[in-house]
């Protein structure tokens, strides 16, 4: 599908797209509000995202459609992230009814992490084309769903037409009212200068989404405070747990620290992923990433 023929589509249902996800209740807690959870912490748990080494925690099969009431009710979380890979298609009617999902949970659709076949700084002229293609049509995606946020990989090409492509993209993203992230996700921004580079060249309404899990050990801390000053959202990641239930890999309440000393005020997005099975259910694992960002956002 080509983006015209995407956006004909979605002109042609420009009424279905009335309904908006619903403002945070006061009644919530204040650290909730600050506290979102991704998808691809329950891909062992979506047909097209689970992997045969982690059979035991995974628990029941979901959809996407499943998730804001999933999240809402277990986790008391109203602030979702979706996995590009999570979603069954991009027509019309199920977008609308993913939508509705998010607005009768009473919950707000914080980002699309966008994993597509996309390569912002190839220097193919035909697949940076197609790159930027497949972005259009998940930002437009973005916002028919009223997404906040959405994330793209620059990939692994020229740090030049990378920018060149975001500056691009962020038209797009700025007549919407959407906000666009590069996220520490093994590519050319895993340079921190490069990663700062894009940000500040692409200008307003460009930011950093900052992970924890993605660098090694040696550059964690030094890399995540360079980049955490520009962050519009944080992914608050863990990868190993012990039998115990202890997060084993690095000092995640070190990288808390990290976030609330460069002064960052947005949602933290909790995420596991590690390729070894954990011994831990996925909702265990949520469980105790919540209870970990909880304090740092009083």
């Amino acid at each position: 599908m080509n983006r015209r023929t995407f956006h004909q589509i979605l002109g042609s249902a420009s009424a279905l797209a009335m309904i908006q996800p619903m403002s945070l209740f006061s009644a919530r807690s204040k650290a909730m509000d600050r506290i979102g959870m991704s998808t691809v912490n329950f891909r062992n748990r979506f047909a097209g995202t689970k992997s045969d080494s982690h059979p035991s925690a995974s628990g029941r099969e979901m959809t996407l459609l499943e998730v804001p009431e999933f999240f809402a009710d277990r986790f008391q979380l109203h602030n979702v992230e979706f996995w590009s890979k999570h979603f069954a298609n991009l027509e019309v009617a199920y977008l609308t009814e993913l939508k509705a999902a998010i607005a009768k949970s009473k919950s707000t659709l914080i980002n699309i992490q966008c994993d597509e076949k996309i390569d912002l700084g190839s220097s193919d002229l035909t697949k940076r084309r197609e790159s930027l293609n497949t972005a259009q049509i998940w930002l437009d995606v973005a916002n028919f769903m009223g997404a906040g946020g959405i994330r793209f990989n620059p990939g692994k090409g020229d740090p030049a037409l990378a920018i060149d492509s975001f500056k691009i993209l962020n038209q797009s993203a700025k007549r919407y009212g959407i906000k666009l992230m590069s996220e520490n996700h093994f590519g050319m921004e895993m340079d921190t200068d490069v990663h700062l580079k894009i940000v500040e060249e692409v200008g307003e309404n460009m930011y950093t989404l900052p992970d924890f899990g993605n660098y090694s050990e040696e550059a964690r801390f030094e890399s995540l405070k360079a980049i955490l000053p520009y962050a519009y959202q944080v992914s608050a990641k863990t990868i190993e747990f012990d039998k115990q239930g202890n997060h084993v890999s690095f000092d995640f309440d070190k990288c808390m620290q990290l976030a609330v000393d460069s002064g960052f005020k947005g949602i933290f997005s909790v995420e596991q992923w590690s390729k070894k099975p954990t011994g831990l259910s996925d909702d265990k694992i949520a469980d105790w990433m919540i209870e970990h960002v909880k304090p740092y956002c009083l």
